[in-house]
């Protein structure tokens, strides 16, 4: 679950770092879009820091560790808009299939499992929202 830590820290920072680009009446739909991809991924963090580690009397992972790992797969963001949601969304995409992985590992137990069902769901949407801004 380290890597899926990164990938959502670096979800949440690429959508900012969008986010803090797009201003103006013609970008603010895609300015409020970016704030609601970011929107909850810390929480996801928190959970699999307390429940998954804390929960099962694991050592969590140390931060700069998760910090580096997310540091190397932010993209660099350079005002081309479509290029960079699409950057975005390919993050989302990658963690959803590092999930997958993990969520396909045998003997899950029922709040790993249920936990990263919701992130799963939450991204798939997010997901969704960028094609459809993209299309």
């Amino acid at each position: 679950m380290e890597e899926v830590i990164s990938y959502l820290i670096a979800i949440c920072k690429s959508a900012k770092g969008i986010h803090y680009r797009t201003f103006g009446k013609e970008f603010y739909s895609d300015h409020l879009l970016c704030d609601r991809i970011a929107d909850g991924l810390d929480d996801f963090i928190d959970e699999i820091f307390e429940n998954y580690y804390m929960g099962k009397e694991e050592d969590v992972p140390q931060q700069k560790v998760v910090m580096s790992g997310a540091s190397g797969l932010i993209p660099l963001i350079d005002n081309n808009i479509e290029k960079d949601f699409g950057l975005l969304d390919e993050l989302i995409v990658n963690c959803l299939s590092v999930l997958q992985m993990e969520a396909s590992k045998e003997d899950i137990p029922v709040g790993d499992s249920d936990l990263m069902g919701r992130i799963g769901s939450d991204l798939q949407k997010k997901h969704g929202f960028i094609w459809r801004r993209l299309k």
